[in-house]
């Protein structure tokens, strides 16, 4: 049964329009509350008084899983902001299922990013034979293509961007495709595994988003 997962508050909704097949109402139940627990957990309480929203294909609302405060309830409006005057780093992001690319571009945009999605392998090439990008993260599935095929495509390009492996296969099969895409003489700078470690990810991006900032130039002696 595909169940759709929305991200909604008061004034705000992220719309789920792909959608997950899952055994049973309990199945999709379970994922909406793991989901929300991430988020609970994680970003510095970017996502409390979030929910997660649970319906079918006819639209008909299950339930609906709200996102708490946890243990990082206090914002800092500060952490990962752009210095003032430095040009915002680029990333893009490759992925199919619409509902995470637009959660992965929250991340992006509150660490200082601008960002754009391509949500397919013909997307990907597409954006990528027209300009260049500082980051990119990458899904390794892609409906008819796999991450490896974007891969060959960015080295083909010789892509220079920092490049962030996104996938719901086990540790071992995310370091071997790290492996790969650096021997495809890639910036391969880390793996991320699904359901996604926002934390994770928001301090590499963070990480990242610092390394361009301009360094301060020595003391005179």
């Amino acid at each position: 049964m595909r169940f759709f997962f929305d991200y909604t508050t008061r004034d705000q909704s992220i719309r789920d329009y792909q959608g997950d097949e899952f055994p049973s109402s309990k199945d999709a139940f379970d994922f909406a509350e793991t989901t929300a627990q991430i988020l609970k957990n994680n970003l510095n309480g970017d996502w409390i008084g979030w929910s997660v929203e649970v319906r079918d294909a006819e639209g008909a609302k299950y339930f609906s899983s709200p996102v708490m405060p946890g243990r990082h309830a206090k914002t800092n409006a500060n952490q990962g902001s752009v210095q003032s005057g430095k040009k915002p780093n680029s990333l893009l992001i490759i992925e199919d299922a619409l509902i995470h690319s637009s959660i992965i571009g929250h991340i992006a945009r509150k660490a200082g990013f601008v960002t754009t999605a391509a949500h397919s392998y013909e997307d990907a090439c597409k954006v990528l034979n027209a300009r260049q990008f500082d980051c990119i993260t990458l899904d390794l599935g892609l409906g008819e293509h796999v991450g490896l095929d974007v891969l060959r495509y960015l080295s083909t390009v010789r892509c220079k961007a920092q490049i962030i492996v996104i996938s719901q296969s086990d540790k071992d099969i995310c370091d071997d495709m790290v492996e790969l895409g650096r021997a495809l003489d890639l910036n391969v700078c880390q793996s991320v595994q699904k359901p996604m470690d926002l934390d994770a990810l928001r301090e590499t991006l963070v990480r990242i988003q610092a390394q361009s900032l301009p360094q301060k130039p020595p003391c005179p002696v």
